[in-house]
């Protein structure tokens, strides 16, 4: 290791907040220590918060799942202003007790990210979900394809902020389905 290397380090270590020395904390310290590119803290008793860029998000899910046994969810925030997704992968420690949030951000367009189907074979589900109401593409999945959507909505991805819900459903339906009077400002249904 050089100079230059050692210094970036030693400032990485310096802007990390204090963790506290509880069960969270060790815990939290313990996975950095591994993965000194995660950011990690304790949100409060039981709960616990890791930021991972989209590049190691899949080797920080094996580190992590040595101490977080279960996959719980894997929820989506659209952050259209910002133009990215945020995955929020919620893992559950039953040896420990702790709720753990991991979160890493990927592009709107073309968004692509691994797998974490060899990690947690559950992760299929939330995974096929994603992909169907976002439009996010889980490089290694093999069952990205319909699954919850009739096939006329599958290509639409209505849960992205940009979806036009109310143009969708008069495409389907016709003109005379709106739910609003002229005036639209009581509702006809």
């Amino acid at each position: 290791m050089d100079m230059n290397e050692k210094n970036v380090e030693e400032k990485v270590e310096e802007s990390r907040p204090e963790l506290p020395d509880t069960r969270e904390g060790r815990l939290v310290k313990a996975l950095i220590e591994k993965a000194p590119y995660a950011e990690g803290s304790v949100r409060r008793e039981r709960r616990v918060e890791f930021r991972v860029s989209v590049e190691r998000i899949h080797e920080f899910l094996e580190l992590a799942s040595e101490t977080f046994e279960m996959l719980m969810q894997i929820s989506v925030v659209d952050w259209i202003k910002e133009g990215e997704f945020e995955l929020v992968y919620q893992l559950w420690s039953v040896s420990e007790s702790v709720h753990a949030f991991v979160r890493t951000r990927i592009p709107r367009e073309n968004a692509k990210l691994p797998t974490v189907m060899d990690v947690w074979p559950v992760a299929e589900t939330y995974e096929r979900e994603a992909h169907e109401f976002f439009g996010i593409i889980f490089e290694g999945n093999p069952r990205l394809g319909p699954f919850i959507l009739e096939e006329r909505e599958y290509k639409k991805h209505p849960l992205r902020k940009d979806f036009n819900m109310l143009g969708h459903v008069k495409a389907i339906y016709g003109e005379d389905f709106d739910r609003y009077d002229e005036s639209k400002t009581n509702y006809v249904i």
